[in-house]
């Protein structure tokens, strides 16, 4: 076989490794876009999912702002890889209730915590926003300060979780007029608390607590006053009415002597 033959065999060989490398390489980078679309489309969804299942009372505003900032965000990145009229519109639907909520004056209404059921999956939701703040974090989507806060923020919502459940509790007792189990039940919210006590978020929330139970207990010793003062009136009231049949029954009797 001559040298020609041997050296064109050689180039047809090598040309189709790289032709095959080339597909490989191609399907790879294929796979890793629908790898990373797949990913990104998950994002959105799971931070749809904080905005709108986590409770007002734990979600404060500038969380709330930079979870809008991260699903617009999230859209960018699509867009660059798989542009989508749809995509663009979802986008422009974010920018607006971002902006629409920034510029609001109306407070939040909290979230009844009335249920247990309700507890247990609202502190799934809370690991599971922890985990995406520290993947954030690493990311550098969110800096160092902001993670702390917030990390520091669910670990207090955690606790907060079973102490709002308990003044919930005691609401209900209040509006029944069960007020000595009204102030019990706020004792015990506020007791739910005292593992952290020493931060501010859970001093405020104490304080709120305990002063809902003080207040309760002063109008509870009012009415047992009232209550006391009433049962001496009708006892001075009930002497004078024997007094009075005490009275006429002897005017009776003298009229009936005198007779």
């Amino acid at each position: 076989m001559s040298s020609f033959i041997i050296i064109g065999l050689l180039v047809v060989g090598i040309g189709f490794i790289g032709f095959v490398v080339t597909l490989q390489m191609k399907e790879q980078a294929r796979l890793e876009k629908l790898r990373k679309v797949a990913m990104l489309n998950n994002q959105t969804r799971q931070v749809r999912h904080y905005l709108d299942d986590l409770p007002p009372q734990y979600q404060p505003k500038d969380m709330r702002l930079w979870l809008y900032s991260r699903l617009v965000g999230i859209h960018d990145e699509l867009m660059k890889l798989a542009p989508d009229e749809k995509l663009v519109k979802r986008r422009s639907h974010v920018v607006e209730e971002m902006e629409k909520f920034q510029t609001s004056k109306q407070r939040r209404k909290a979230k009844p915590i009335n249920d247990e059921l309700l507890i247990i999956n609202i502190r799934r939701l809370l690991d599971s926003f922890f985990t995406f703040i520290q993947q954030s974090k690493e990311d550098k989507k969110l800096d160092p300060d902001s993670f702390h806060k917030y990390g520091q923020l669910i670990g207090f919502y955690r606790y907060k979780l079973n102490a709002d459940h308990k003044a919930y509790q005691a609401r209900q007792f209040f509006l029944t007029g069960k007020l000595q189990e009204a102030v019990d039940m706020y004792r015990t919210a506020a007791g739910e608390l005292e593992e952290i006590e020493e931060t501010p978020e859970a001093k405020e929330a104490m304080n709120k607590y305990n002063s809902a139970a003080d207040e309760i207990e002063s109008d509870l010793k009012l009415q047992q006053q009232e209550a006391e003062a009433a049962a001496e009136d009708q006892e001075e009231e009930d002497g004078l009415d024997d007094e009075w049949n005490k009275f006429i029954e002897e005017g009776e009797f003298t009229k009936k002597k005198t007779f």
